[in-house]
């Protein structure tokens, strides 16, 4: 079997990952459909006094959960000798393994399209435990002759996946099947999830020399027509920046004193401070986002988490700064036990609330330079509709990861993200990004 990728059904290729290094006779670029599942849901408060979704909602990440659906999914088609079955996988910038659950994968829950079956490709077989993807620092270890990963359980194979150009297919791209995948929830609609992190096992490391090491997205959020999708872009189909307007955040490599074989996954990045309507709030210092010594800490750019999770110690300053501009407009604070800060809505507020701003480490210029990237985030991704639109409350949280930061899916939205992985950057600049969208098909 091929694995087609051609417009809608071009996903496939986001559900598999590669063995030895692809080679590719052309650099070129391709898209893949990214839909907005953004539901809404009822909400509890756990034992610890931390917001999470109840058990109706999607759950992607068992250790961090936010009050909104601010899921993405890619639609992926997979070409059979049955014929082509369309699929979605939830994409996922930290993790470093792209799935699907397959034939006889328990609990048995419902998805868009059927489940998966190996069996009937030609060109499928499971990956070696020899093979140099089967040993650290990949999310995916020998198990006999074969090669498995766990949460989900089930093992790696390859196959061929075509992107865009069907005279061009690419050999030896490794994915996970699943068996087991009892901490995922479909939500009806997920097979799987398409991995894009910093391992050689993800989909952009394994197809990087096809597509210049680049990858992009601009994500839609609530309020935007839901008929309508993005795509998540890969080398020359991604748009190029704006001369100004535009800022590049440094990725950092792996700390030297992690543990042997210890390796990154996730896009970490090292954020500087927090400014509201362009001043730095006091007493947020760039220590309290560093990497400690065992690997914890630190901040990480991730769109399969709902919204931005702070440290405590900022959590509680960007917090009271914030309340406390609106409470100087005069809108009073009102107590919800499932969120911690919310306003009732009235006249005006939308306009009252105040920008937000990140500050991160750009690349260093030739000159020896240091340079800063900054991420602004406006109302309508600082705070969203609650109890029948009577409240607003705040969409960013304190972390539930001990002391690591991450930039959520909410507080991407509206902003253009262009991976570079060869010079280790992520370009961001402001984009109407329903404006890089066209209407769903019917069929979805």
């Amino acid at each position: 079997m091929e694995i087609t990728a051609s417009t809608l059904l071009l996903l496939m290729a986001s559900v598999l990952v590669h063995v030895l290094p692809t080679i590719c006779a052309t650099v070129g670029g391709f898209s893949l459909p990214l839909v907005a599942n953004h539901g809404g849901g009822t909400y509890r408060v756990d034992n610890d006094g931390v917001v999470v979704v109840n058990t109706t909602n999607f759950h992607h990440r068992s250790s961090v959960t936010g009050p909104l659906e601010y899921m993405y999914g890619v639609a992926v088609g997979v070409g059979t000798g049955h014929g082509k079955g369309a699929y979605f996988l939830v994409l996922d910038t930290a993790s470093s393994l792209t799935w699907m659950r397959c034939l006889h994968c328990l609990p048995e829950q419902s998805q868009y399209g059927s489940v998966f079956d190996p069996g009937h490709s030609g060109s499928y077989r499971p990956l070696q435990s020899t093979s140099p993807l089967c040993r650290p620092p990949n999310p995916v270890h020998p198990a006999g002759h074969k090669c498995s990963f766990h949460l989900p359980h089930g093992f790696v194979g390859v196959d061929t996946i075509i992107l865009g150009n069907p005279t061009l297919p690419i050999h030896g791209i490794a994915f996970g099947c699943a068996q087991a995948t009892e901490a995922f929830h479909t939500k009806g609609t997920f097979a799987g999830t398409l991995g894009m992190g910093r391992l050689p096992t993800s989909l952009i490391m394994q197809i990087k020399d096809c597509v210049a090491w680049r990858f992009s997205y601009c994500l839609i959020g609530q309020g935007h027509s839901q008929d309508r999708h993005g795509f998540i872009r890969f080398g020359a189909d991604i748009p190029e920046p704006l001369p100004l307007g535009h800022h590049r955040i440094k990725i950092l490599p792996t700390p030297p004193h992690l543990p042997h074989g210890v390796a990154d996954s996730a896009y970490y990045v090292k954020l500087l401070g927090v400014s509201l309507n362009g001043s730095p709030i006091p007493g947020i210092h760039q220590n309290m986002f560093e990497r400690r010594h065992d690997g914890s800490g630190g901040c990480f750019v991730d769109i399969g988490i709902q919204v931005t999770h702070l440290v405590w110690a900022a959590y509680t300053l960007v917090e009271n700064a914030v309340a406390g501009v609106l409470q100087q407009w005069g809108y009073e604070r009102v107590h919800d036990h499932n969120f911690r800060l919310c306003f009732r809505q009235k006249p005006a507020i939308w306009s009252r609330i105040p920008r937000l701003t990140l500050d991160f480490e750009g690349p260093t210029t030739r000159h020896g330079e240091r340079t800063r990237a900054h991420l602004e985030i406006r109302s309508r991704g600082l705070f969203f509709n609650v109890d029948n639109e009577q409240l607003l409350c705040f969409g960013v949280y304190p972390t539930t990861m001990g002391h690591t930061t991450v930039i959520g899916a909410m507080q991407q939205v509206d902003t253009r993200f262009i991976f570079y992985l060869r010079a280790n950057t992520i370009t961001i600049h402001p984009e109407s990004c329903e404006d890089d969208t066209v209407p769903t098909p019917s069929e979805w």
